[in-house]
């Protein structure tokens, strides 16, 4: 909290504390790509960090989440304040300028996102000072603007919808894939992480499919139910998982994947299965999950567990299906296509050219 401040600057950044460990997480991942294209057109930013976790006590929580950003923000000037995600707009009344928030999905009061069960009461709060101080917002799919206005009643004309694209680690290296199925994310509820095991335990009795292994690669509140399920199933021989691993250690992993699957029942874009087709591995899904459809059409539907299972078979046996998968276009928009859209909004929402050279 020592570091120097820009006291004009064309954009604030709202952002999430980068964790200890520094693991890496899709908001986080979206919050470096704003920097880095503010940086790339030669635009002076400055970053505000929340770090909203109990996991050092609630009163840290509301000290480094909520007080010390409030007292930076109002240190600093920008034309423009960009909140990263929903949940660092709690310190909205609190300062004066214009106001943009990229909300990247909308919790229902029946998912479990973490440790805490206050979490969706403090998401809901951030949510509905998003939606009365925001001057515009971004949402990361039509799905999540539908959902906007459906359950929070946001003003559909304030709402701009961006697909952003996966990070530019991220590339298929067209290197020979080895024998294995691949899942990136939190491991919560919402992601049906214990599906995809059971869908992984079904693949492996599948003829010749002895060989593959699988990698869970993430963290979260589950992760013992998780690996105790495997060991239930007796496949833990054939299961790793993994953590806090770097951007490039994970887009290695990425291009060592036959197969990735994504159990998930709701997403608001799917940051993680997008950085998976960029570099190369087709992606399996539950067709009736609430994922966003311009994301979905690039990836294999499944009806239930068993076609779950058999779309994976399929894909490491049958080399014209894979590819036609494979070879489908990555969604999302370039980067330059992203901050000429993303720069639009700016200028609407100060009313002037952004940037103005």
């Amino acid at each position: 909290m020592g570091r120097k401040r820009v006291m004009d600057a064309d954009v604030i950044i709202l952002r999430r504390s980068i964790d200890k460990d520094n693991k890496v997480t899709g908001i986080g991942v979206y919050a470096d790509k704003i920097k880095s294209l503010l940086d790339d057109n030669n635009l002076v930013s400055d970053e505000i960090f929340f770090k909203l976790t109990s996991d050092e006590g609630h009163l840290k929580c509301v000290t480094h989440g909520l007080i010390l950003p409030t007292y930076h923000l109002n240190k600093v000037k920008g034309k423009m304040y960009h909140a990263t995600d929903e949940f660092c707009c709690l310190a909205y009344p609190f300062f004066k300028g214009k106001k943009i928030t990229t909300f990247h999905h909308v919790f229902k009061e029946t998912e479990r996102e973490g440790k805490s069960p206050m979490l969706y009461a403090f998401w809901k709060m951030a949510a509905k000072y998003a939606l009365k101080y925001s001057d515009a917002m971004i949402a990361v799919s039509q799905q999540t603007k539908d959902e906007l206005v459906e359950i929070l009643g946001a003003d559909p004309d304030k709402i701009h919808v961006l697909n952003h694209s996966s990070n530019k680690v991220f590339k298929d290296l067209k290197r020979p894939r080895k024998k294995l199925i691949g899942f990136v994310g939190t491991l919560i509820e919402r992601k049906n992480v214990e599906v995809g095991i059971r869908a992984f335990k079904l693949f492996s009795e599948m003829p010749d499919m002895e060989e593959y292994n699988m990698v869970i690669c993430g963290d979260g509140p589950l992760k013992k139910d998780l690996i105790n399920l495997v060991e239930v199933l007796d496949i833990s021989d054939k299961i790793t998982f993994v953590s806090n691993i770097t951007q490039n250690e994970l887009m290695n992993l990425y291009n060592d994947m036959a197969v990735f699957v994504n159990p998930s029942l709701h997403e608001g874009l799917g940051l993680t299965a997008m950085e998976a087709k960029t570099c190369g591995v087709p992606v399996v899904y539950f067709k009736d999950a609430e994922i966003p459809s311009e994301i979905a059409e690039y990836y294999v539907p499944s009806d239930d567990i068993e076609d779950f299972a058999n779309n994976m078979y399929r894909l490491v046996t049958d080399k014209k299906f894979r590819d036609f998968f494979v070879n489908k276009p990555i969604p999302g928009l370039s980067d330059e296509e992203y901050s000429r859209e993303l720069f639009k909004i700016y200028s609407e929402v100060i009313g002037e050219k952004f940037p103005d050279r």
